[in-house]
């Protein structure tokens, strides 16, 4: 498809309520459905809540699905199926065997699921204790190909290791579908670091972040989210904002005309592009560590 509307949803989450969740996430993605938006993009852990510290992993055994059987999806998918849209399903509790991951599911305007990526840098924050609650990290990064474009979704902190967008960018993604769950004190870097990965890979960003208050306490203040939900295009520019601390809808064009030319102009001005023998050693030797 050579131009469609995608949308961003930036949506407050129950901690308590995961039926509730499921429902608004169904009327957020008929809304924008209805606004004609082709893909539409929901928060990280939009149903069920970030695992806490106040968990357990057996907690988490009782949450997680494998995603054939998932509920979340199954109902994602109806929905996506009757607004004939590609749904990026946030990410839910993935349960393979004994093991448990945090994966984000495309599903396709047919309802089908395209394929999913899994969360490879895992975090342990309280309010999002993966690593101690036992998510383990994925080791494989897909980029999926659709009549939208090449799709690939970066999962929440995933977005803190810049080397995974430009090997999304070097596998051929178009759209990079970004699901996330940052408190307000990460608000200010979602557009920015959206702004910045869409220039250095020339793709577009679509970023949805979660609103309001977490019900849920952990520690001694409450957490507080205000979004924001970000679209950009391969210029670095904001082409879709919902901001504030309120939920609603971040909306934007996604060309591939104006992909195609940003490409080309720059194929021109920048004609040594990226150069891999310039970080051989480097990757050699296995990066830097921590």
């Amino acid at each position: 498809m050579e131009e469609f509307l995608a949308a961003a949803i930036q949506m407050a989450i129950d901690s308590y309520d995961k039926e509730h969740n499921i429902r608004k996430a169904l009327r957020f993605i008929e809304r924008a459905g209805k606004l004609g938006a082709k893909l539409v993009v929901l928060p990280e852990y939009f149903a069920t809540e970030c695992p806490s510290a106040n968990k357990s992993r057996e907690d988490l055994l009782k949450l997680a699905e494998p995603v054939s059987e998932s509920r979340i999806i199954k109902e994602l998918a109806r929905k996506a199926r009757e607004v004939e849209a590609y749904v990026v399903a946030g990410t839910i509790l993935e349960r393979d065997g004994e093991d448990i991951y945090n994966t984000s599911v495309l599903i396709g305007p047919d309802g089908d699921i395209v394929g999913w990526q899994r969360k490879t840098h895992p975090e342990n924050h309280p309010s999002k204790h993966e690593v101690s609650l036992g998510i383990k990290p994925a080791n494989e990064l897909k980029v999926f190909t659709t009549e939208l474009g090449k799709i690939s979704i970066l999962v929440d902190v995933d977005a803190n290791i810049p080397e995974l967008a430009t090997a999304y960018s070097t596998l051929g993604a178009e759209i990079i579908a970004w699901t996330l769950n940052w408190s307000v004190r990460w608000a200010y870097l979602v557009p920015a670091i959206a702004s910045t990965y869409a220039y250095v890979t020339q793709t577009y960003v679509v970023a949805a972040n979660r609103a309001m208050l977490r019900k849920e306490q952990i520690g001694p203040y409450p957490l507080y989210y205000m979004g924001p939900s970000v679209i950009a295009n391969p210029e670095g520019e904001i082409i879709g904002y919902a901001g504030s601390f309120y939920e609603g809808i971040a909306l934007g064009i996604i060309s591939k005309e104006i992909m195609n030319t940003i490409k080309n102009y720059n194929k021109d001005i920048y004609p040594l592009g990226r150069r891999p023998e310039v970080f051989k050693d480097i990757i050699a030797k296995g990066g830097p560590t921590q």
